[in-house]
């Protein structure tokens, strides 16, 4: 299904859950999980960090970025050591990767087609209220490859449910939540909101569940109950970049259970 499984580090709640679950996955399918640590570069600007300590009230000095550099670079060391062990200890093939830049470039640097990457849904910031923007979206609108994002409740993955309506993206979706269904023996349930009867499409072993109303909406409410949910996403050309699409975006952001995005 998967060449290797890279798992984004930032040490946050969210983060972990990521591990633990890229973890399952790794060592259900018998592939790597690469474990990548970005120290954010825009953190370490001269003029950023002179603007945040007027800010937050305490004395800028030249070189001081220098400083915090080390900081985060015995933070990235403390954080993938961990990783490691965590996953050696649980038998899995485990590597890591760490490096300075802005954080979604170099995890999308990493990625290939056949690999999935795994984040969490809240990106860590170390200085509450300055956002630089969310890593996790950037990497879901432009990963050559699926995206898990995981929410902070881990939860064991015996219900799937997939937003099917038909198309090549959803047809790709369910194909692997069959797949993660079989991996970890769970129940799949084709979502379909919309007209018409799509049941002879999804198969056998799956559950076939027909909704009216808006998509968005009903995807989130129906997934209360889920363990994880799969949509497919794909480009729409450079002129809509900055967005999935009014479905994946809505369910992204409303959704608390954790979401993977094939494309």
């Amino acid at each position: 299904m998967f060449n290797r499984i890279l798992v984004g580090l930032d040490g946050s709640p969210t983060s972990w859950s990521a591990v633990h679950y890229a973890f399952e996955f790794g060592k259900g399918l018998d592939v790597p999980v690469v474990g990548i640590h970005v120290i954010d570069e825009r953190f370490l600007e001269e003029g950023f960090l002179e603007d945040i300590a007027g800010v937050l009230g305490f004395n800028y000095y030249a070189g001081i970025s220098g400083k915090l550099k080390e900081f985060f670079e015995e933070q990235a060391s403390v954080l993938l050591d961990e990783f490691l062990a965590l996953g050696r200890s649980k038998g899995v093939k485990v590597s890591s990767y760490q490096s300075t830049g802005k954080p979604y470039h170099v995890i999308l640097a990493q990625a290939d087609p056949e690999d999935l990457i795994m984040l969490g849904k809240k990106s860590h910031k170390p200085v509450s209220g300055f956002l630089l923007g969310s890593t996790t979206e950037v990497v879901a609108r432009r990963s050559p490859c699926p995206v898990f994002v995981a929410v902070e409740q881990k939860k064991d993955i015996k219900k799937i449910c997939v937003a099917y309506n038909g198309s090549e993206p959803s047809k790709r979706a369910l194909h692997m939540g069959k797949l993660i269904g079989k991996l970890f023996d769970g129940e799949v349930y084709a979502v379909h909101v919309g007209e018409g009867d799509l049941s002879a499409e999804v198969g056998e072993g799956v559950r076939y569940v027909r909704l009216s109303g808006i998509p968005e909406e009903k995807l989130v409410e129906y997934s209360k109950d889920m363990d994880l949910m799969l949509l497919g996403a794909f480009s729409k050309g450079r002129i809509m970049e900055l967005f999935l699409g009014s479905v994946t975006t809505f369910v992204m952001h409303h959704t608390n259970i954790p979401l993977l995005l094939v494309k």
